[in-house]
């Protein structure tokens, strides 16, 4: 009971046992105010004083607040009075009930009803909760702001100190009536240091709300969603030493995703709602996000289910510290590798290294890499040859502060950089594991960690071929020295990967290339042959299955890789591919969820999937990560077109000229160019495809043409590609519907066609359920 009474008036209980010890002498108190008999002193905070107190008409005992920081002030004290009323005219189970509000000589108070139990924030001290015990409270308060909300009340100060425990259930606190200023708080800089106010309010503040912006319920379900986060994670979504700390992670920083089982995974999937930073991306309404918890079945058994926050870390480019090109290229390389190593940990996911070369400098920004780049561990590393000596450097630091968790400094030959690199990843996953487990034994092998080569300078050639496989330009002379990697040593499983990925790449994007879908998938098998735990092979198997009519088979090795590495952000990137070749939208889009959830950066494609599925608007409305953005203008030029924006599409189209990019993207901005002038004979004879490269035998290629050709009114040609896509094993049933088909409609060929793709799509999703896809992305399928 104390509890509640601290947290509303900010002060500490004033009511010890008259027998104990050492027990001050009680202060004097007033007797009465209005009708209610003053029993003793609770708390007293800025607000005012709290008091137990005795209703003499009604014969109850209640909670009484006197409102001395409402003052004298005319206009303040309307106000007072208007929002006390609205807030006392909510009944419901999971409000603290407000009896009474009133004035006696001069000064206002509040009767409340009497709690007994604690306060949220004083459970939160005794560390995080399990989610049987988090998701009744959440739900609880999900309850509560739904009735504030129907009221058209907006509590505005959403936190663990408002939340109380009872033996019945939760109740809300605090709501709609005058505070202190929390502009002044956030503003004034002699506020800054005050922990009162740095563990309260902006900790659950909304960035709009932080920005001084127009609130409205949406503001709540964020700080619901901070609250249900804290109580699963054990530490607050967003961190700080003081309140500017705090405001910009709340602005610009995620959360880590939670894991644990599958239900704290859906449970984090409806909390990435509910943070989101634009309130038009959050649930409508407190009974949506409730009803979404609600839907979350733990399959944890009956143990209760912690979850865990994921550290995200990421690797820079090591830093050459003379020009040496004997080793320039391991700056991204060994970077590379060594992510590589530490891929597959239970409680760790590692970003790209396209994530981490935006980041290559000198001093890197670590603010703006943990805003950015969505990490709070960084790891920075320096190299330095001297003759046939090769010494790394490396530090783990937490981001954005900079503290330095562990460094490192290896040396060794060149002649043996899989040592080297192989120390390094031993270390950090060493440090890393001690405050993810809080012990200090070294962790085991990780799964998916590639076997040491036999050959030194069979590795020295594999990693100087990742660094030019990271450009289309690159890749010819990558696909060479991984040929060359495997002549020396053909056991070495990761060369067999990326040989088979540049073998697809090539062949499909830069050059033409006969049987390089053949010898990629030859090289893949190999690859599995030798590691059938290989992620990195089963990801660029995947791609290659869908480019090839199998799609069934992709959409079972990616959810079969996802159940064994739910922490891997690239399987759910490549089942958003893999769901929409299959014609399973819905699906593909709660991949994308999933993808993002563990990194928020990684593209996943998820635009296609939008464009197919009709939701012109939900994909324009996409605001891409700075990391990727630009990376989908042509399906932006696509949707625009198709939904009347012809002028936008041009403008965009004329944009994406600016880059340089390779002959075949040059084709296909002709190509769009000429499909939103409405000239399908001028399509038909532009081939946006150059020389014979694989891209022409893609299903979603030929599909999508056979649209644009329907759009552009040539629809016996769209009827020949929409015919081949679907034969190949691209089943989208669901956009066969649109209006750019109904010319086709009653022909016997059409017809045939649907009903071939829906066969195909409800043979897709029957895959899909026994693959374990519904427990996997948790959905309904």
């Amino acid at each position: 009971m104390r509890a509640l009474y601290d947290l509303l008036t900010g002060g500490t209980p004033e009511n010890p046992p008259p027998d104990a010890p050492d027990a001050p002498t009680r202060e004097l108190i007033p007797a009465r105010m209005a009708h209610y008999r003053l029993l003793h002193k609770l708390g007293e905070g800025g607000m005012g004083v709290v008091y137990a107190a005795r209703d003499e008409r009604l014969g109850r005992t209640v909670a009484l607040k006197t409102m001395a920081a409402v003052g004298r002030d005319e206009s303040t004290r309307k106000r007072f009075w208007r929002e006390a009323r609205a807030a006392a005219s909510v009944n419901h189970p999971n409000i603290c009930q407000i009896y009474e509000i009133g004035e006696d000589a001069g000064e206002l108070f509040i009767a409340m009803e009497l709690l007994e139990g604690e306060v949220l924030a004083e459970r939160l001290h005794r560390g995080a909760m399990s989610t049987a015990d988090a998701l009744p409270v959440a739900r609880g308060i999900l309850a509560a702001l739904s009735a504030l909300h129907s009221r058209g009340l907006v509590h505005r100060d959403l936190k663990p100190s408002n939340v109380f425990l009872t033996a019945h259930g939760v109740k809300l606190l605090d709501f709609g009536l005058a505070r202190p200023g929390i502009e002044r708080t956030l503003s004034g800089a002699s506020d800054v240091t005050r922990s009162g106010l740095i563990l309260g309010t902006p900790r659950y503040m909304a960035p709009e709300q932080t920005a001084g912006e127009m609130v409205d319920p949406r503001t709540d379900l964020f700080a619901a969603g901070a609250i249900l986060f804290e109580m699963l994670a054990g530490r607050p979504a967003f961190a700080g030493r003081t309140i500017a700390e705090i405001v910009h992670a709340t602005r610009y920083e995620h959360p880590p995703a939670l894991v644990g089982s599958p239900g704290v995974a859906a449970v984090d999937r409806v909390l990435r709602r509910a943070l989101a930073k634009r309130p038009a991306d959050r649930p409508a309404s407190a009974d949506e996000m409730a009803a979404e918890l609600s839907a979350v079945h733990d399959t944890g058994g009956s143990a209760p289910v912690l979850a865990r926050a994921l550290t995200r870390l990421v690797i820079l480019p090591f830093r050459v510290l003379r020009p040496d090109p004997e080793i320039d290229f391991l700056a991204f390389s060994l970077a590379d590798a060594i992510a590589g190593s530490l891929s597959g940990s239970g409680s760790l996911v590692v970003r790209s290294s396209a994530v981490a070369a935006r980041f290559a400098k000198e001093t890197p920004d670590l603010k703006a890499l943990a805003a950015e780049a969505d990490v709070d561990r960084v790891v920075i590393g320096a190299l330095l040859r001297s003759g046939d000596q090769l010494r790394a450097t490396v530090q783990l630091v937490e981001a954005p502060d900079g503290t330095l968790v562990a460094s490192h400094t290896v040396q060794s030959s060149m002649g043996d950089l899989f040592g080297l690199q192989d120390d390094i990843a031993s270390r950090l996953a060493t440090a890393l594991a001690m405050p993810l487990a809080g012990t200090a034994t070294p962790p085991s092998p990780l799964p998916g960690e590639p076997h040491p080569p036999h050959n030194p300078l069979a590795y020295e050639l594999y990693l100087r071929a990742n660094e030019l496989a990271r450009t289309y330009e690159g890749l010819p002379r990558a696909r060479d020295l991984y040929e060359q990697v495997l002549a020396l040593d053909p056991g070495f499983a990761p060369a067999w990967a990326h040989l088979g990925r540049a073998y697809r790449v090539i062949g499909k994007f830069v050059e033409e290339s006969p049987g390089s879908e053949a010898r990629a998938e030859d090289a893949f098998r190999r690859a599995l042959a030798i590691d059938p735990r290989l992620a990195i092979a089963h990801k660029f198997y995947a791609n290659l299955e869908d480019d090839i009519g199998q799609t069934e088979h992709a959409l079972r090795r990616l959810l079969e890789q996802a159940t064994r590495q739910p922490n891997d952000p690239e399987l759910f990137a490549g089942l958003v591919h893999a769901c929409r070749y299959c014609g399973l939208y819905d699906e593909s889009i709660a991949a994308h969820a999933e993808a993002r959830r563990l990194d928020p950066n990684v593209p996943t494609g998820v635009e296609q999937t939008l464009l197919l599925a009709g939701a012109f608007e939900r994909l324009l409305a996409i605001e891409l990560p700075a990391l990727i953005a630009g990376a989908d203008d042509g399906i932006r030029v696509i949707a625009l077109g198709l939904s009347g924006r012809r002028e936008e599409a041009r403008r965009k189209l004329q944009a994406m000229r600016q880059p340089s990019r390779t002959g075949l993207f040059q084709a296909w901005i002709e190509y769009l160019e000429l499909w939103l002038n409405g000239d399908g004979d001028g399509m038909i004879a532009h081939s946006w495809s150059p020389g014979a490269l694989t891209i022409q035998n893609d299903p979603e290629a030929i599909f999508q043409d056979g649209l644009l050709y329907c759009d552009a009114g040539k629809h016996d040609e769209g009827m020949k590609h929409l015919r081949r896509g679907v034969d190949k094993g691209y089943f989208a049933a669901r956009t066969l519907a649109w209006r750019q088909f109904d010319a086709l409609r009653g022909r016997a060929d059409f017809e045939a066609l649907l009903a071939d793709a829906e066969a195909g799509r409800q043979r897709a999703l029957a895959a899909f359920r026994e693959a374990g896809g519904e427990r996997v992305l948790g959905v309904a399928a």
